[in-house]
This record gives C-alpha cells, structure tokens and sequence, in this order.
C-alpha cells in the first residue's frame, strides 16, 4: 500500500479519491492479499505528506455543507407531510356516518344530568332557602341587637319616661279614693279630683248619688268624711267637701283645645286599687253619651279605665285636667272609655259649688246633625253646623226669628262643627245672656241675637244603656 495513503487518510478522516490510471492498479488478486501485520509499536511513526488535492477537499466540503441545508428543509416537509394526514383523516371522520347509540347515550346522560339537577334542587333547594333565611335574619335580628344595645345606653326615651313621671307626680297629690254607703248597706267606690285648698272634690253624680255617707281616702292614705254639696244628673257631675288641711288642688285644662291623637292619662282607683295611672290617646272628640245622657258632648279616649276609676281625672301632658272618667263602652274595658269634658265639667264645678245646683241656658231647639244630602241641596261648602229639625214656639230662638230648617254654623264667633256640640254651648251659657249666632238659610248667611232662657227640668229614664258606670 501507497504510503501517502495513509497518511492522508490520518490526516484528514476521510477516504482519498483513487486517481491512479487503471493499467497502475494491482489486480485484484492481490489486493486481496492479506497484508502483514506491523505492530504500532515496531513501525515508527513518519510524517506523511499529503497528496490530496485542494480542489478536492473543497468539493467534498460544499457536498456537507448541502446536506446540512437539505436536512431543515426536509424537516419541514415532513411536518407539512403531518398535517396534511390528520387533516385527511378528520375529513373522513366528518364523512363518517353518526353513530345512533352515541346520540341515545349522549341524550339519556343529559337527560339524566337534568333530572338528577331537578331533584337536587326538590329536596335540597328549600334547605338550602330555609337555612339562607334563617342565616340572614339571625344576622339581622344580630345587627338590630346591637344597634338597639348601643341606641338604648345614650337613653334616648329616658327623656319621655321622665315626662310620663312627672305628670304622675304632678296630679297624685289632688287624686282621692272615695267609698260610698248606702241605707241597704251597699258600698260603692269611685275616684274624685280636689280643686280647691278648702276640700271641694269632683266625681261622677253616680258615684255620690243614694248614699249616706262618704269616706274619702287622700294619697297619704290620710281618710277624712266626706259631704255632698251638690249634684248634677244631666252632667253626671257632683261636688263632695272634706275639711282637710295641706290638699294641693289640681289645675283645669282646656277639653277644647285638645287635638284627636294628644297622649292623655287617667288616674284613679280601679277595684279598689288606689292612684293607677294609665295612659292613652285622645281617640275622638264630641262624642254621645248614654241613652239617659244623649245631649253630651263627650271625651273618648283608650286609657285603661276600669270599675272605680269613675270619677277620676283625664289630664293632659302637663297634668292639667281636661275631663272626669265617667263611663266605659261594654261590661269591661274594651279600649274605648269616656270623660266629661272640661269645658262642661269646671262650669258645673263652679255652679255646684256656688248654689248647690245648676241652672242651664236653654234655646229651644232640636238640632240634627248636617248630612251629604242637606249639604248637596242646601250647597253648604262643607258639612259643619247643626241643622235644626224643630223650634218649639215661644222659645228664645223662636223669638230671634230661627226657624225649622235654618242651619246655625257659629255660636259667638265660634264655629260649630258637631251638632251635639249646640247643646253643650247652650247648657253652659249662663239664663237671660245675649248670643250671637250665624244662621245659614236659603243659601245665604244672616246673624240673630238670641236671649238665652232656663232649661226646665229633664224628666230622668232608668233604660239599659250600653255604657257601663264603672261601679
């Protein structure tokens, strides 16, 4: 073999090209001979000198260099040759016929999945409602709690309960206890109101009327006799006199400057259970009275008042009296209760206690009260006054020139609105006093001055009522 064979083949890895002219080659023969074995060790190493051409080595080097570009660009057919078969054989999955046991199977689980969803929400929905709601009021009635626990300790009402006490505290002193004896050996019990220093008490005519003798019992359960100075049957009124000394006399209020819906209280004895207070509203105003007692003009109110509170004070919230408990609707406290004005019962006060008796101004009249129908004939601009159904002859009024169907709308500047309210103003008017009243008739105004006269005597029925006198 050529020396420089291998030593180009050392040098540079690579098999050299054969440019030997055929006739220089060895047969064949002998290049398949065997060549003797030489150890590395025993043949030493020499340079070779290359006898590789330039322009070959360059060949050889631009032939790697175009494989190492194909390579990349062959990767890249590959990866197009990849795309193209999955999308060839999604194209045939989409011509593929449906499967019909998917599409049932695929239908039952939703089925399945709504049904199962529909009953989850049968049982455990309203659970789960329930438990919302409870979870959101228990915080609320929480966040209330604490709002009211921190409201409360700035005392906000601390002002209003000392209000209720010392309206309390400002009439107790003038409340009394009254019990009554009678001839058969009955008692009775009732309330009464001192207002005067010299021992004048105001009750109910039903709480004095047919008794003996009267123990009077002050707050201080100091207990004195008492003595009936006067009685009024058509007010239901009566004066009793103590000889005491210290008693702190109440303060009369105005009944008629009081509005519906106004707190009120009534203190008094109910069943013997001495200064109870109660407290109220001022629920209506001009109410009737009983059947014996059809001409008053009444308090109503939904202070508690009970058997014994007869005759007991109505104050306002400055513990001025503004009526006399005297009945209550019913057997028992229903909530509704009625009191005698103040208006009415400090004029009867005042007669009582000046002569014993009390004389009343008197008209002549029976007033009606003004309807739609009146009203829409008549063309009142509203339904005030009190229409009258009948002036009995030789009557003051029949004397001033009123006649049966005028409508009297003011008694001395002052309008009337309620038609029982005509008897009160008449009954309280002093006899032989001139009034000025504004009459409505034949569509126009006109005044009439009327000298008022002495009621007669009313003629007193014992008729069931269904008002209860409180004994």
């Amino acid at each position: 073999m050529d020396p420089s064979f291998d030593s180009e083949f050392n040098q540079s890895g690579k098999i050299p090209a054969d440019d030997t002219p055929p006739t220089d080659r060895p047969n064949e023969t002998e290049s398949r001979n065997p060549l003797p074995t030489v150890k590395p060790s025993s043949v030493p190493a020499s340079p070779v000198p290359s006898t590789t051409s330039p322009s070959l080595e360059k060949d050889v080097e631009q032939a790697n260099d175009q494989l190492a570009v194909e390579k990349p660009q062959s990767d890249a057919n590959g990866d197009s040759d990849v795309e193209a078969v999955e999308t060839s054989r999604s194209a045939r999955r989409a011509r593929r016929p449906a499967d019909p046991s998917a599409a049932a199977r695929s239908t039952l689980y939703f089925f399945l999945t709504v049904l199962s969803t529909f009953f989850a929400l049968w049982f455990v929905g309203p659970r789960l409602v329930e438990e919302y709601y409870y979870a959101a009021e228990i915080g609320r009635a929480r966040a209330e709690y604490e709002n009211a626990v921190e409201q409360l300790d700035k005392a906000p009402l601390n002002d209003v309960s000392l209000a209720y006490q010392l309206v309390a505290q400002r009439i107790k002193p003038s409340v009394v206890s009254i019990v009554t004896f009678k001839e058969d050996g009955t008692r009775g019990i009732g309330s009464g109101v001192v207002f005067s220093e010299l021992g004048h008490i105001v009750t109910n005519a039903h709480v004095a009327q047919g008794a003996e003798r009267y123990r009077v019992e002050l707050h201080n359960r100091h207990v004195y006799p008492g003595e009936l100075i006067g009685l009024d049957s058509a007010s239901d009124l009566a004066v009793i006199k103590i000889d005491a000394p210290n008693l702190i006399p109440a303060r009369w209020g105005d009944s008629d400057a009081m509005d519906v819906g106004s707190i009120v209280w009534a203190i008094g004895s109910p069943f013997g259970f001495q200064q109870t207070i109660t407290s109220g509203v001022l629920s209506g105003k001009d109410r009737p009275g009983d059947r014996d007692h059809r001409k008053q003009s009444l308090l109503q109110t939904d202070a508690a008042v009970n058997p014994g509170n007869s005759g007991g004070p109505l104050v306002d919230a400055q513990g001025r009296v503004i009526g006399i408990n005297m009945s209550i609707f019913g057997e028992t406290f229903q909530g509704i209760s009625f009191a005698v004005p103040s208006s009415t019962a400090k004029f009867v006060y005042q007669k009582l206690v000046e002569s014993g008796k009390v004389e009343r101004g008197y008209l002549g009249v029976y007033p009606q009260q003004v309807d739609q129908r009146f009203a829409s004939i008549l063309k009142l601009p509203d339904l005030a006054g009190a229409w009258l159904s009948h002036v009995e002859p030789d009557t003051p009024a029949w004397q001033a020139g009123i006649r049966r169907g005028d409508i009297i709308r003011e008694w001395n500047g002052k309008p009337i609105t309620d038609y029982r309210e005509l008897y009160r103003l008449s009954e309280s008017t002093e006899p032989n006093t001139e009034v000025k009243l504004t009459i409505y008739r034949n569509g126009k105004e006109r005044q009439s001055l009327v000298t008022m006269g002495i009621l007669p005597k009313i003629a007193q029925t014992e008729e069931p009522s269904e008002f209860s006198r409180g004994m």
